[in-house]
Formats: structure tokens, C-alpha cells, sequence
């Protein structure tokens, strides 16, 4: 028996699904498990301070591409839509999340087997296709990273850490970037209401993505916590493949 499996895409890449895009419309997107969720509910505050943001409505702001793209045609107004797939080209704004790819899969790996589609140990997990159903995380970054280089006004890159680091900022880098009337006070309390703690508060009260499979969504949002998981000889391995990208986002080996 194969020591890892999935429901639906039996490890195929994932196809982007059809919808028709937007000269306005902005794409938040980031390799799986590396903030974008946390930038979805940044907006989502923004967009309706008086309401209590949660998983519950959350798709009535900025909807997931993979759960409402049906939908999509209908909406009014400018569309904030979330993504995994790297497609830059097709977007006509993007929002890009980057994260350590070590503390990434550590988050994926935790996730994929929280909802049981996958089976195995972190080592199974990380050279596994699962983590590559969007492309790796490697490829994911480079290429958000090339297209930035070229097309600046058209991709915001955002690191993960230093978000956790100044989220107050990155929230105003993310504003200005799509010209969002925006106020301090308005950026501050979305700050405050999208914070780590209180977005795991609200999952603990409203429910999580799935109410028939419950599964934590919000679990550690730590940096560094890929230490505990790799052994010496998985993470030679890791760094071979994935040393010099790290090396690139100024993340240390």
C-alpha cells in the first residue's frame, strides 16, 4: 500500500478552473498553507468592518476560486479571489504570500493529514506528488519572484514573516497597492480583528472550513518550526533541491 493517497486528484496537478477574468480583478495567492488565508481575512475586515468574519461568510468577500468559481460570474464590483495556481500571466493583479518553504510543509504536511488525505510521515510527505499538485514550492516562489521583476506593478510580494513581524505595514503595503481608501484607524482595527490569535478564536467559536469534518485551520503560525520535524538526513536532502530559492527570499539555511 502506497504510504500516501488522495480522494479526488490522485496526485494529478489541479487545473485552474474556468472562469472568465476581469480587467479588475485581483487574485490572492500564495503555495498552500503560506498566509493566504490570513490576507483573505485582512481584506475581508477591511471590506466589512461592522461584521464578524469567519469561515461562515468569508466567500461572501473573497471567495475561493476552488469552492466558487460557479459563482464568480455573478459578482459585482472589483472580485478578490483566492488561488493556489501560479499563473501570474493570467492575473491582472496579484497578491502574492511567500513563506519559508520548511515551515510550509510542516503547515501542508499537518493539514493534509488533519483532513486524512494523506497517510504517512513528514518524510513520505515532503517528497511526495501531494505537495505538488500546484507545483513545488520551489517552482511556486521562483516564478512569482521572476514575474515580479518583470511586471512590479502588476504583483505585490509578500513574506510571510515579515508580515508576522510588521503586520501593520504589510497591511498598508497591501492597500496602497490596490488603491484601497483606506484610513489608519480602518487598517489597524483589520489588523487587530485578522491577528493570528483572534482568527483562531473565531475558528474555535463559528467553526472551521469544513462543519462536517472538523479540522483546525489555524494551528501554530509560528516561523521556525520546521526544526522539529527534519531529521539531518531529509533536510541534506530538502536543501539540495531547495537551498538556493530559500537562499533567494533571505531565508537562512
Amino acid at each position: 500500500m502506497s504510504s500516501y493517497w488522495v480522494e479526488e486528484s490522485r496526485l494529478q496537478k489541479r487545473a485552474l478552473p474556468e472562469i472568465r477574468i476581469r480587467p479588475n480583478d485581483v487574485f490572492i495567492v500564495s503555495y498552500p498553507k503560506s498566509g493566504n488565508t490570513w490576507v483573505r481575512f485582512l481584506l475581508a475586515n477591511l471590506f466589512a468592518p461592522e461584521k464578524q468574519i469567519s469561515f461562515r461568510n468569508i466567500e461572501d468577500y473573497v471567495p475561493n476560486i476552488y469552492k466558487s468559481s460557479a459563482t464568480l460570474e455573478e459578482r459585482e464590483g472589483r472580485r478578490y479571489i483566492k488561488t493556489h495556481h501560479p499563473c501570474y500571466d493570467l492575473y491582472p493583479k496579484t497578491v502574492y504570500i511567500y513563506r519559508d518553504g520548511r515551515d510550509a510543509l510542516v503547515s501542508y504536511y499537518h493539514y493534509a493529514t488533519g483532513k486524512k488525505v494523506f497517510a504517512g510521515t513528514f518524510a513520505d510527505f515532503i517528497f511526495s506528488p501531494f505537495v505538488e499538485q500546484f507545483s513545488s514550492w520551489k517552482e511556486h516562489v521562483t516564478s512569482a519572484l521572476d514575474f515580479a521583476s518583470e511586471h512590479p506593478d502588476r504583483i505585490l510580494m509578500l513574506q510571510y514573516e515579515e508580515m508576522l513581524r510588521q503586520p501593520l505595514a504589510c497591511a498598508a503595503r497591501v492597500t496602497a497597492f490596490l488603491e484601497m481608501e483606506c484610513d489608519e484607524r480602518a487598517i489597524a482595527q483589520a489588523v487587530e480583528k485578522s491577528s493570528f490569535d483572534r482568527l483562531k478564536r473565531v475558528e474555535q467559536t463559528f467553526g472551521g472550513e469544513n462543519l462536517i469534518k472538523p479540522l483546525t485551520f489555524f494551528r501554530s503560525g509560528k516561523s521556525g518550526q520546521w526544526h522539529e520535524y527534519f531529521t539531518s538526513e531529509v533536510y541534506e536532502r530538502y536543501m539540495q533541491e531547495n537551498g538556493a530559492i530559500l537562499r533567494r527570499v533571505g531565508c537562512q539555511p
